[in-house]
């Protein structure tokens, strides 16, 4: 799809967004227990939420676990590469360092998504299933994500939390929203309902709720409500995982860090003795635990191998094998300290993944949200923002995800692993190994 498929009659269209917070350390399904919002927003939560009925939790299986993993790196693949995403410090915008400290959380953008998904029909469903769930049939797919969500430890003290949200345009009197789409949500994904104006006050309100459910990691999800906007689907993922074993003060030494482009950088490393180690034919890594339930993974490439061939070359079989092949073992460890803000706009990125029709202002059904007179509704934008903070203490980290949908026409010889160069990384469930979060870094 051509950019300018997404820029233009920008006057008609209706909006719908997800927004994901993503923390790193333990997460949890999370009701929102009455946010604070204006008096022109209407919170229909209880009108739309019942008792679900009871449904087993079914077992993660490899073939999804694999797809997840799939979609995961093709995620970060993209991004690292797209002219979209604006690096900090500030949030300008970096082309010259594109790919440099990017992080993604697949498990918020899925969940946004799938949100998304179940208003879509016919060949726009086909094409967002394959899209979502690369190898493997999507409803099945769909059962897993849910149940893997209820499985996740929240970790004590709330580590890690998640939360949904749907905002509807209630004063377009063109709009009607199915029931059933509000419904089926509010009961499976635990989203609030609001029914708002879509005005300045709307605006408040959604970039508010954003904050609060990101612990205030992601601010100002959008900075604007377009006129003809209908709906955004929101997802916030917030994380604050303490080490297990934090660095002391004396772990921590000024180290030269080497970025691809030949330059030198001098950062603070932190060093540690692990035991658990990774590695497959081209990379070296260890596994540094949290708490409760969630591990950061880091992978470094070996010398003379880019951070993107290797990730090019890196399937989701063979990152799930490195982890459940990891060998205990000592390993000399080093980790900089680094900070990274991540924005990017998922469209073509998405459309490029091979759902086009989900964002084609013509083709694209979505009738299973609603109906907006002759209008076609269609995804516009997918934002999705995150924040990563990885110091002696622990990690912080945040997402959010908003979607525009639019109306249109044992003891061995130690080993070492020192991150002195560019490495990817990930935040991961130790019950699944899969990551909440995924990155990179080129420059702490």
């Amino acid at each position: 799809m051509k950019k300018a498929q997404f820029e233009k009659k920008k006057k008609f269209r209706r909006l719908a967004a997800v927004s994901l917070a993503l923390c790193m350390a333990a997460v949890g399904m999370a009701c929102g227990n009455g946010e604070a919002v204006s008096s022109s927003t209407e919170d229909l939560t209880s009108k739309y939420r019942s008792e679900a009925a009871s449904q087993e939790d079914v077992p993660i299986e490899e073939a999804f676990a694999i797809s997840y993993l799939d979609f995961s790196l093709q995620l970060l693949r993209d991004s690292r590469t797209s002219g979209e995403q604006k690096k900090t410090e500030g949030g300008e915008e970096d082309k010259a360092s594109r790919g440099s400290n990017t992080m993604v959380s697949p498990l918020s953008v899925l969940t946004a998504l799938e949100m998304t998904r179940g208003g879509a029909g016919m060949d726009t469903l086909r094409q967002m299933g394959e899209t979502m769930y690369p190898g493997i049939d999507p409803e099945e797919g769909r059962k897993e994500l849910l149940s893997w969500c209820r499985q996740l430890p929240d970790g004590k003290g709330g580590q890690m939390s998640m939360a949904n949200s749907i905002w509807f345009n209630n004063r377009n009197e063109d709009f009607v929203p199915n029931e059933e789409f509000l419904e089926k949500n509010a009961k499976e994904w635990k989203a609030q309902i609001y029914g708002a104006p879509f005005d300045q006050t709307t605006l408040k309100d959604l970039n508010g709720w954003v904050e609060k459910n990101t612990d205030g990691m992601i601010t100002n999800i959008l900075d604007e409500i377009p006129e003809a906007a209908i709906m955004y689907l929101v997802n916030a993922v917030a994380f604050d995982g303490k080490w297990e074993k934090p660095y002391e003060s004396y772990q921590v030494h000024d180290t030269d860090f080497y970025p691809e482009d030949g330059s030198e950088a001098e950062v603070p490393m932190m060093y540690s003795e692990e035991s658990r180690f990774l590695k497959d034919e081209h990379s070296a890594g260890f596994v540094k635990p949290y708490v409760t339930g969630y591990s950061f993974v880091a992978l470094l490439p070996e010398e003379g191998l880019v951070l993107e061939d290797y990730l090019n070359q890196l399937s989701g079989e063979e990152f799930l094998r490195m982890m459940e092949e990891e060998e205990q073992t000592a390993v000399s460890a080093g980790m900089p300290k680094f900070k990274a803000d991540t924005s990017l706009e998922l469209s073509e990125i998405l459309s490029g993944m091979g759902m086009p029709l989900a964002f084609d202002a013509d083709l694209a059904d979505f009738s299973g949200i609603g109906s907006c007179g002759d209008l076609t509704i269609h995804i516009d934008r997918v934002i999705h923002k995150t924040h990563i903070d990885v110091d002696e203490l622990g990690t912080k980290a945040g997402a959010a995800t908003v979607v525009e949908m639019l109306a249109e026409g044992a003891m061995m010889q130690m080993e070492t692993v020192i991150l002195d160069r560019p490495f990817l990384y990930a935040i991961v469930d130790e019950n699944t190994k899969l990551p909440v979060f995924i990155g990179t870094v080129e420059k702490p």
